[in-house]
């Protein structure tokens, strides 16, 4: 039995019930590479949690027109060459119908060509990735606002309080992102104070602390994964600066726990309303779901976010019909006009890939919580 529209929201909110689940082997895989080891494994992890509690959601509800959906995950490592190979295999080994919840931007630029030339649609990217949204692809689509967002809004946000000198870190394989950053600053008619490019994966950040406190900087931007971000922060700290850090939403909220009283004062873009707000209807769906996945997992924004991305696409599955195909994926994503999750909206069209423009900013507070 498919539910669409509320019913389909009604069915999954008492997945308790005596639904009967799909029989094993009719499934609808969609594959996942992420960097489930190295600088990006927390991330990785909580992006995967959200993707399978609305997963297990759908599959105790009946699946999707009595088939289950099976996530296949690959770790990349936060390797562009290891994302572009797991997207091989899991297109043409595994025959993902398709793919969700990839973490590297430099990974997904690297397979898009073969994603595209086999025609398989790729969903929600846990990244504002800016080199990946530069131009339309026809199978990308995004359910979250990208760096160029974040980066607007931020520097805005800077500017207006008159913080005039900001150093920009950024990966050093995301030169589009650097760009998206100065760009934000070129509208506000400002120059980088320094502009330094780290490892995603480097252990060792002296270097590029010297520069930043070299360079004096009011306020520091990371557009980075949380290693660099930690390092960095506690590094700086440490020397004596005094001045601000900011960061996107890359890094997740993970760090927190690593960076303890030195995360307090911390500024982060989010890019989803908070997933504690009572208030929010999709929020308090997601943290009932996470719980009958694993009540040990946590229900923070990167796990939010896989979750949002399956939203979206068991919409689509639904408004496919019947006779699922690729391309009437791509068409039912397509006609999702202003859709409401639950107090999050996502909108696509036959030439928008951009889903939403949701941009929010929070500070750590004295007991390292997010606030806004």
């Amino acid at each position: 039995m498919a539910f669409t529209g509320a019913g389909a929201i009604r069915a999954l909110l008492v997945v308790a019930s005596v639904a009967a689940m799909p029989p094993a082997g009719a499934e609808i895989l969609i594959g996942q590479s992420a960097g489930f080891t190295g600088g990006q494994a927390e991330y990785s992890k909580d992006v995967r949690n959200g993707i399978l509690a609305y997963f297990e959601a759908v599959n105790r509800a009946g699946g999707i027109g009595g088939q289950r959906l099976k996530l296949v995950a690959e770790d990349d490592k936060g390797s562009r060459d290891q994302a572009l190979a797991n997207t091989r295999k899991l297109i043409e080994k595994d025959k993902a119908f398709a793919l969700i919840g990839y973490t590297s931007g430099a990974g997904i630029e690297a397979s898009l060509p073969v994603v595209e030339a086999a025609r398989v649609p790729m969903l929600s990217p846990a990244t504002g990735n800016a080199a990946i949204r530069a131009q339309f692809h026809k199978y990308l689509f995004h359910s979250r606002a990208g760096y160029g967002e974040e980066m607007r809004r931020i520097v805005d946000h800077m500017a207006l309080l008159g913080v005039k000198r900001i150093a920009l870190v950024f990966l050093q394989d995301t030169t589009a992102n650097r760009k998206v950053m100065e760009e934000a600053l070129a509208a506000n008619k400002l120059e980088a104070a320094a502009a330094i490019g780290v490892d995603r994966n480097a252990k060792e950040f002296d270097g590029a602390i010297g520069a930043l406190l070299e360079a004096d900087p009011q306020a520091v931007l990371f557009i980075t994964n949380a290693r660099p971000l930690v390092e960095m922060v506690r590094g700086m700290k440490r020397r004596g600066y005094t001045g601000e850090f900011v960061t996107s939403s890359f890094a997740g909220v993970g760090f927190l726990g690593e960076l303890k009283d030195d995360a307090v004062g911390v500024k982060l873009v989010q890019v989803l309303p908070p997933p504690s707000r009572s208030n929010v209807r999709v929020a308090r769906e997601f943290r009932e779901h996470l719980r009958l996945l694993d009540t040990e997992a946590g229900a923070n924004y990167t796990s939010f976010e896989g979750y949002i991305a399956a939203r979206v696409l068991v919409e689509a599955l639904h408004r496919a019909g019947r006779n699922l195909s690729r391309e009437r994926l791509v068409k039912a994503l397509e006609s999702m006009r202003d859709f409401d999750l639950g107090g999050y909206e996502v909108s696509f069209s036959p030439t928008k890939r951009d889903g939403s423009r949701f941009v929010d900013i929070g500070v750590i507070n004295s007991r390292r919580m997010l606030v806004f």
